[in-house]
């Protein structure tokens, strides 16, 4: 079962992202990050499927790192350096790496992913389980918080919450914590994942032809632009 915001397979998407992230990761010049931004930008649009607006809200709120960064940098520069010259090169290089890791994020399901790594690359299934009850445990805090909140919205009443009456609903969102992980845990022993035995799996990760030439395409681009980057001596591997 193929995940609906993406036509290929989550490893698929994931070797390719890393493919993508690798460059910039070793690179601090200013055109590697941009060409690769862009480069992940295409791979978007191939995959399809992705909420726009909402990428472009959750990049320009993760942005505000780069721009601390690019701040920090020209503020308090390291002696013998150029502030600005290696301010810019940090903030772009910063957003590059956050655009491909939430394109990542927006283009693949993460039920997807693990059931991809259980199927295809052997990943325990007591551990996938671990992580989609984790997953699931997220909204499940996010309702309890809104009960404690509003519970003691109306026994305060108009009165200012103090710092203890914040410490009583962190006391009680851990303790509905430790009860979700104590259902979670019965849960998987009732499966029977504390035993090692082989399993069946209801839904599968198929990988198809289509996933193939896709990462090929996808390394084949990434070595490439590097490529001709570093022969154009765009590639620096320093900020100076």
């Amino acid at each position: 079962m193929r995940d609906r915001s993406s036509p290929r397979n989550p490893l698929a998407v994931l070797f390719v992202t890393v493919c993508l992230l690798a460059p910039v990761l070793l690179s601090s010049g200013y055109a590697a990050p941009v060409v690769y931004l862009i480069l992940g930008l295409a791979n978007l649009a191939v995959l399809g499927g992705i909420d726009v607006p909402r990428y472009a809200r959750t990049l320009l709120v993760l942005s505000g790192v780069s721009l601390g960064l690019f701040a920090l940098n020209v503020l308090a520069p390291a002696e013998g350096t150029d502030g600005l010259a290696r301010g810019i090169a940090v903030f772009l290089r910063s957003v590059s790496l956050i655009s491909l890791s939430v394109g990542f994020i927006f283009a693949v399901d993460p039920y997807s992913l693990v059931r991809a790594l259980m199927v295809r690359l052997g990943l325990e299934p007591k551990v996938g389980f671990a992580l989609f009850a984790g997953w699931n445990t997220i909204p499940l805090l996010r309702r309890d918080l809104g009960i404690i909140e509003k519970a003691q919205a109306l026994r305060l009443g108009r009165r200012r919450r103090t710092l203890r009456d914040r410490t009583n609903t962190a006391t009680a969102l851990l303790a509905g914590a430790i009860r979700h992980g104590e259902r979670v845990a019965l849960s998987m022993a009732a499966r029977g994942l504390d035993r090692d035995t082989p399993r069946t799996f209801l839904k599968d990760s198929p990988w198809t032809r289509a996933d193939t030439l896709y990462c090929v395409a996808g390394f084949l681009a990434s070595g490439t632009t590097s490529f001709v980057l570093a022969a154009r001596g765009l590639f620096a591997f320093y900020l100076g």
